[in-house]
């Protein structure tokens, strides 16, 4: 069957004194609009099966959010609704109000934007050809928990090229993992940070491809930057954007012979694409589930002012550093996990159930979707234990459930491991459940 595939965008940009989300010290509203906020959509049809894969310049999605969307859309397209992924970049310079229902109109204008995006992109499919390669990006993230741990510098690209690639491509989905955090919360202008930035360079050396980015396992992945102003923000996202150009454009000529003439003998000879491969059998097939996490349990306000002051004293009389580090360390967890426990209290014993969607691309390429903020540790394991030719994760999707992270970072300490919702044991139910549904998918 003939693979088509459509894509669209839509401004999200809210209006000037929207409240902005990413900082706790963001508390008032935005101030103008540096760059829009947009929500890109593409759509891929192998004659079966439809999905809508959709990124919003935003810091999360609420599953509310993503429902409303995905109903419209499936009105005006037939998709089913759990064949589209709707989720965020996110940016920390976009509005409030999106992932916790904290602004139903606001939440209710995007969803409507979305589905309009998805089906903007349904009605303009065409033939394609799939194509799917990785390249690296080594320069502008580092792990923020520790320089010299680990980082995924990996970036992936799935192509929607022209069948003839002397044509213009279609539409390339991005996949990279690094928090869009060049600006900081002295900034009060909307942007879409780096992401952004990053699209419109891949856009820009292919004049109407429609680019989508899709963050990865960033949870523990900062940007690297000379100030956290806009040029920077600029800047960082020209690397990755001219980086998934260049893969672009490497991954082009899959599918027709690529020459070169060599003139001492006179001939055309063949020099292969090492850059990816064509996707020979493209079939689309979707599963996704809703696990229970187990939400985590909190100590008393008492005990947190007793074990804080205690690690004061001690900080305050060490005069090593690498003792100062890690007293730091289980004060900012503390400190954290503090005013976490007084914003919602005790909830040990419940749970939480967030969707996890995987969508098998073909034999042994498939695209994950997990709701939250996921350590590089995490999905490099699952990447290992699924086997898979390629496995692009797209985090932040269809809900936001925080920061999921592996055991060993609650006693390492930390912002990520005192802000987490979450007990120990729901990074491995993430990964156990995500390793089933891509071995529904992957074929």
């Amino acid at each position: 069957m003939t693979l088509t595939a459509g894509h669209a965008a839509a401004i999200i940009t809210p209006p000037i004194g929207t409240m902005m989300e990413g900082y706790s010290a963001n508390t008032e509203g935005s101030q103008g609009v540096h760059d829009d906020l947009h929500a890109r959509a593409i759509v891929i049809d192998d004659g079966e099966t439809a999905v809508a894969l959709v990124s919003c310049d935003l810091i999360g999605v609420d599953r509310h959010l993503v429902a409303e969307a995905r109903e419209r859309a499936h009105a005006a397209t037939g998709i089913p609704a759990e064949h589209i992924l709707v989720a965020g970049t996110h940016t920390h310079q976009g509005p409030a109000g999106l992932r916790s229902r904290g602004d139903e109109q606001l939440m209710g204008v995007v969803a409507r934007h979305v589905a309009g995006a998805i089906s903007a992109a349904h009605r303009t499919r065409r033939p394609v050809v799939l194509k799917a390669g990785t390249t690296q990006v080594d320069s502008v993230s580092q792990n923020r928990r520790h320089p010299e741990w680990t980082r995924d510098t990996e970036m992936h690209v799935l192509l929607l090229d022209d069948p003839d690639p002397l044509q213009p491509p279609l539409a390339a989905l991005i996949n990279f993992a690094c928090h869009p955090t060049v600006l900081y919360h002295d900034n009060r202008l909307l942007s879409a940070d780096y992401p952004g930035y990053a699209v419109r360079t891949v856009e820009q050396v292919f004049p109407g491809i429609g680019g989508a980015f899709f963050n990865g396992a960033c949870g523990n992945v900062n940007p690297n930057w000379i100030e956290q102003v806009h040029a920077e923000a600029e800047r960082v996202g020209k690397v990755v954007g001219a980086a998934a150009a260049r893969l672009i454009g490497e991954l082009r000529p899959l599918g027709r012979e690529q020459k070169a003439h060599n003139i001492r003998w006179d001939e055309h000879l063949d020099w292969p694409v090492t850059a990816g491969e064509l996707i020979e059998d493209p079939r689309l097939r979707v599963a996704s589930r809703r696990v229970d996490l187990p939400l985590r349990s909190y100590l008393s306000q008492e005990e947190y002012e007793s074990r804080l002051a205690d690690l004061q004293t001690r900080l305050d009389a060490t005069n090593d550093w690498d003792e100062h580090r890690a007293l730091m360390a289980q004060i900012t967890r503390l400190r954290t996990e503090r005013t976490v426990a007084s914003r919602i209290g005790e909830r040990a014993g419940q749970t939480v159930h967030p969707e996890l969607q995987a969508i098998g691309l073909g034999d042994g390429v498939a695209l994950l979707g997990l709701p939250g903020e996921f350590f590089v540790e995490t999905v490099a394991d699952i990447r290992a234990q699924a086997g898979l030719r390629r496995l692009p994760v797209a985090c932040y999707a269809n809900h936001y459930i925080g920061y999921v992270v592996p055991p060993s970072a609650y006693d390492e300490g930390g912002y990520e491991a005192g802000v987490t919702l979450l007990a120990p044991e729901a990074e491995a139910i993430v990964k156990a459940e995500a390793l089933s549904l891509l071995k529904e998918v992957a074929g």
